[in-house]
């Protein structure tokens, strides 16, 4: 990582044209705003500081055949060196059985050291587990904990169905977990109207954030207020896209929605 007249380099250099937008009416209402900085080339020039958290793809853990792979960014990030930064990392199971424990190791040992030595506020894990996986990944989480400076905010994504009280996530050693209310298939029209039921976005790690998407309508606002909001979009950013998303939610939590 290369710092260059206050702008932060990741994967590859790059020169981009920055331009100017505005997140404080948003943050006023109660609401931190993350963007999610996905595996592609993207100039993030615009943010100014304390407008905006990034959590920015870092790399992608893929378990094939008992072993364990990681194929790092390989897209450009151009971005402020004033803007926090959140390491993620997607992980993907693309075997029959439940990853192993020395997996679980492999990718501790992975992350911690793609860390070692950077300035990143947290890491986020992204990863899909089925019921028959929580085992493997109860022990993932517990063990990068132990391997993380105690001063590194660790959080994951967490599937909507998570997000109840009472949920099994609810013991695992994180700041955060961010339920991702967006391709939610047939879920998602129950979680726009608001009738999720009274334990939805009601466990312990679930209460602090909420993720959406640019492309999908926003969910029932009761969702989002008083949260840290992760906002995806499925094409690069642009400041225009940005200043954009931040009127809409704001509409949409004070019950003004924009057609």
């Amino acid at each position: 990582m290369a710092k260059t007249a206050g702008v932060l380099f990741l994967a590859l250099l790059c020169a981009f044209s920055p331009c100017s937008v505005s997140g404080e009416t948003v943050q006023e209402a109660g609401n931190e705003i993350v963007i999610w900085a996905w595996e592609r080339a993207e100039n993030l020039l615009f943010l100014k500081d304390g407008e905006a958290r990034v959590a920015f793809y870092a790399g992608i853990i893929a378990y094939e055949d008992s072993k364990t792979f990681f194929t790092p960014r390989r897209q450009p990030l151009v971005i402020s060196s004033e803007v926090p930064l959140t390491a993620l990392f997607r992980i993907e199971n693309r075997q029959d059985l439940p990853p192993a424990g020395r997996q679980a190791e492999d990718s501790v040992r992975i992350i911690a050291g793609t860390c070692e030595n950077k300035e990143f506020a947290g890491v986020q894990i992204d990863f899909d587990a089925r019921s028959s996986e929580r085992g493997f990944y109860r022990n993932f989480i517990r063990g990068l904990r132990r391997e993380l400076p105690p001063s590194t905010a660790l959080s994951i994504t967490a599937l909507a169905s998570w997000s109840h009280s009472g949920s099994w996530i609810e013991s695992l050693p994180l700041d955060e977990a961010v339920p991702m209310l967006f391709r939610m298939g047939a879920d998602g029209a129950v979680v726009r109207k608001g009738l999720a039921g009274e334990s939805f976005m009601q466990a312990s790690l679930c209460r602090k954030s909420a993720g959406v998407s640019l492309d999908e309508p926003l969910p029932h606002a009761q969702y989002l207020q008083n949260r840290k909001i992760y906002i995806f979009n499925p094409v690069p950013w642009t400041g225009e896209d940005f200043e954009k998303a931040l009127i809409r939610i704001e509409s949409h939590i004070k019950g003004e929605d924009l057609p």
